[in-house]
């Protein structure tokens, strides 16, 4: 399974290059992020107007820890945060911003993050 999951994460990886910038994502079209120590893909499909964004997030570069995925819904104008890497140190955990944007998902790296109340 673990070989099976690297063998994944080369492959999205090969579709498309590691982003340090905003990137715009079309249905059903990989892309791959670092966060910290955390490798992150991305892909989502369109029914209508609603995007249904699935994230794999798994160790980077070979390390331990089993991947974990998230299954979420955005309509238009709607954004999700997503974050990884660095916890339990003194640095701030990278963090990836989704947004339903016209015809694409927009994904940018943030740096300030507002908490939620």
């Amino acid at each position: 399974m673990k070989t099976c999951l690297s063998a994944l994460s080369l492959a999205l990886a090969i579709v498309m290059p590691i982003a340090a910038d905003a990137s715009e994502l079309k249905p059903m079209e990989a892309g791959t992020f670092v966060l910290g120590t955390q490798s992150v893909s991305i892909y989502y499909t369109a029914n209508g107007d609603t995007y249904q964004v699935v994230a794999t997030v798994a160790p980077d570069g070979g390390g331990s820890g089993a991947p974990i995925r998230f299954v979420g819904i955005l309509q238009p104008g709607q954004k999700a945060l997503i974050s990884a890497g660095h916890f339990g140190s003194t640095a701030k955990p990278r963090t990836l911003e989704l947004v339903h944007t016209g015809d694409g998902l927009s994904t940018t790296e943030v740096t300030d993050v507002v908490a939620a109340n």
